[in-house]
């Protein structure tokens, strides 16, 4: 009794280590790693993370962040890397990260290729096209999706909000190199989105730790409320530069209403706890309808 004790206290010891990262970054007003070891280097440009918190996300538009980190997964070693990003634009491929020498097999990076569909290749890279996985997956501008990758022995896998997309069973990977950059495959930029939450295992995470990983960091629904505009009998909607802790709010009237923006038919806010001072420019459709009113009886 006291062995099988013993045996289930070091299984779940070794679940919650294996769930620790060596490396994470929140970017949380600072581009260094939680410990405050290694920063990333590169013009900063905080906005507005996943959960609407100011300055807790990176911006990259054609520019990238590189961090020389010296323990980085090499050779055939298992790893996870883990993060949360919002493509602000997708004709145009995004780089996501990667690092690793620019030959066969020695390379380990994310890419999410450019569109003008609904739909988009995401490519697992390790240099030389026999040894990527890329797989078709649905794509929306302005919504956050939390991507990991993992790898242990000869399987790669590529998962998108906890869920699994693809493996390969039988690649053997020989990655070689302790830069690792955001927006940038080998010395190439491309990328235009918010980034956040990076985050690097050691180990290869199972897939119910990667579903845990995005179920305890993902946004969280919120509704998005704001009231009738007296004049004129219209709600108007600015995005004027003007600093905002909500969405969209109005304190000058007293009818609450519910308002909802779309993008090419997906809901970005509302249910997405973003800031209209976070969008790019461009044209959106916004719903209004009325909350309903609570009604109290007498007995």
């Amino acid at each position: 009794m006291k062995k099988t004790l013993l045996t289930f206290i070091l299984v779940s010891y070794l679940n919650v280590h294996a769930q620790t990262p060596i490396h994470e970054f929140n970017f949380n007003g600072n581009l260094t790693n939680t410990s405050n070891s290694i920063s990333f280097m590169g013009t900063d440009n905080f906005v507005a993370d996943r959960a609407g918190v100011a300055k807790s996300a990176q911006r990259l538009a054609n520019k990238a962040l590189e961090a020389v980190i010296d323990n980085l997964p090499q050779d055939k070693s298992a790893r996870t890397i883990s993060i949360w990003i919002k493509f602000n634009d997708i004709t145009t491929p995004n780089y996501i990260w990667g690092y690793g020498n620019a030959s066969n097999a020695q390379y380990c990076g994310l890419l999410q290729q450019g569109t003008n569909s609904a739909n988009s290749d995401l490519s697992l890279a390790a240099w030389g096209a026999s040894n990527d996985i890329i797989v078709p997956t649905p794509l929306q501008k302005f919504v956050w999706y939390n991507y990991t990758i993992t790898y242990e022995g000869v399987v790669s896998k590529i998962y998108r909000d906890g869920k699994l997309l693809k493996f390969l069973d039988g690649m053997s990977r020989s990655t070689k190199g302790n830069i690792f950059r955001i927006g940038e495959i080998n010395t190439t930029i491309g990328i235009n989105a918010d980034i956040d939450d990076l985050k690097i295992y050691d180990v290869a995470l199972t897939q119910d730790q990667v579903s845990e990983l995005y179920n305890s960091s993902k946004p969280t629904v919120a509704a998005v409320e704001t009231s009738d505009e007296t004049k004129n009998g219209k709600g108007i909607v600015k995005a004027n530069g003007a600093k905002t802790t909500g969405a969209i709010t109005s304190k000058d009237v007293n009818v609450t209403k519910t308002i909802e923006v779309f993008s090419q038919g997906q809901k970005i806010i509302g249910n997405n706890s973003m800031s209209i001072n976070d969008l790019p420019e461009g044209t959106y459709l916004l719903k209004i309808t009325n909350t309903p009113i609570k009604k109290m009886s007498s007995k």
